[in-house]
């Protein structure tokens, strides 16, 4: 049995990395479980079991957790062979690896703080966040969104995410520039999975058209 604790929302990044991957794989036999982080379902003693950092998503397969998106994507693409989602050249998934890297360490916070300051600290009351801070694991989110909350677009928190975005397009750009389709070659990866959705993200909060100057392959 294959059950995905995750999050409906549009912008929610990892969530919707594990739904591609299940999608990319005609994985259809999976049971959803939704969370909804207002409600603090994730703080529910239940969803601390199978994932005591409290974050989303987790999928639960015969009963056994997997955690972290990357990894759940990764996990997927094992479940069956057809169509892999990984390179077979092993150097090749190497870099594989390197880009998805950047995705989660670079990114992800990147996009965490734009779509922040762009859109929920104007929707979201702060007692509430400060009710979700107090039980968060994570420091570096909760100092992350706290930055932002209290300074806007003057947090530094901001600045890293312009900064680490452009180099990303900066390199895409650079690796599509022989023509190929994704950024592996001619063959969709888990690179593509975990990006599309930071990238969804930026286009929505209209951030992303300004790394397409000059970068027509990225535009592309």
């Amino acid at each position: 049995m294959l059950e995905l604790y995750y999050l409906k929302e549009t912008d929610s990044v990892c969530s919707n990395r594990a739904v591609i991957a299940l999608a990319e794989k005609n994985i259809e036999d999976w049971t959803p479980r939704f969370i909804k982080l207002l409600n603090e379902d994730h703080f529910d003693s239940d969803y601390l079991r199978l994932n005591p950092k409290a974050v989303v998503p987790t999928l639960v397969h015969d009963g056994k957790p997997v955690r972290e998106s990357s990894i759940i994507c990764d996990y997927i693409d094992e479940l069956k062979s057809d169509p892999p989602l990984k390179p077979e050249s092993l150097i090749d998934r190497t870099y594989m690896r390197e880009w998805i890297k950047t995705s989660d360490e670079v990114g992800f916070p990147g996009v965490a703080a734009l779509n922040f300051v762009t859109r929920f600290r104007s929707v979201i009351p702060i007692e509430k966040l400060e009710s979700l801070w107090g039980k968060q694991t994570d420091l570096e989110k909760t100092l992350r969104q706290q930055s932002v909350m209290r300074t806007g677009i003057n947090s530094e928190w901001v600045l890293r995410g312009l900064v680490g975005w452009d180099q990303i397009f900066k390199k895409m750009d650079e690796t599509l520039s022989d023509g190929r389709s994704w950024i592996m070659g001619d063959q969709l990866t888990l690179v593509a999975v975990c990006y599309a959705p930071l990238v969804k993200v930026l286009d929505m909060i209209k951030w992303l058209v300004i790394w397409f100057k000059g970068r027509p392959h990225v535009a592309r």
